[in-house]
């Protein structure tokens, strides 16, 4: 019972040796920032008081400027839940498909050839817009602009497992061995599950 009185006078007795002589309490924090936002708004012109909006984040995918294809964003993704607007930027329009054995599918869109397994997309192949360069192949693609050091045949460069990807490949031109027509990238190779 004696503690319990002494703990209280103590308190008071702090109390009272931290309150100003006037006996009124300065405002909090977030009074002072309140009056502080509304001194200013009342300054400038009245238009400024007006509330704007908060801008509104984007949520879901965005391609990156300069980007024809991004295909490490499609590869491995459910053909059937990209939305049709992504699907448009990306592919184009859909022309045919073909059911493949083993749960496969082969689907042919404007601007490139998509294989699925299961109803993944475990390949792309995409005829590129004008023959490239490869950095600017690899990066109008999604990949960055070098991948190291590739393996070179007489019509393509490969890369093996590398950025994520089972295998990218880039198709070399008929016209200029220095330049690229077709990048053609396989994210898994569903033989290999069997």
């Amino acid at each position: 019972m004696k503690c319990s009185v002494l703990a209280v006078g103590i308190v008071c007795l702090l109390g009272l040796l931290g309150c100003p002589s006037g006996g009124d309490l300065p405002p909090s924090l977030i009074d002072q920032e309140d009056a502080r936002l509304a001194s200013r708004a009342s300054a400038s012109s009245p238009a400024a008081s007006v509330k704007v909006p908060a801008a509104r984040v984007q949520v879901g995918y965005q391609k990156r400027t300069g980007l024809h294809i991004d295909i490490p964003y499609l590869a491995r993704r459910k053909l059937s839940e990209l939305p049709g607007e992504v699907l448009e930027d990306q592919f184009g329009a859909q022309l045919r498909y073909e059911e493949l054995p083993e749960n496969e599918r082969q689907v042919v869109f404007e601007r490139a050839e998509v294989w699925t397994y299961d109803g993944r997309i475990y390949r792309i192949r995409k005829e590129l817009e004008h023959p490239m360069d490869i950095p600017t192949s690899l990066g109008t693609s999604g990949f960055p602009l070098d991948l190291g050091p590739p393996i070179e045949s007489t019509g393509e460069l490969r890369w093996n497992s590398t950025w994520n990807m089972r295998r990218i490949r880039l198709v070399k031109s008929t016209d200029d061995e220095r330049l690229y027509t077709i990048i053609d990238v396989a994210a898994f190779l569903p033989k290999e599950f069997f």
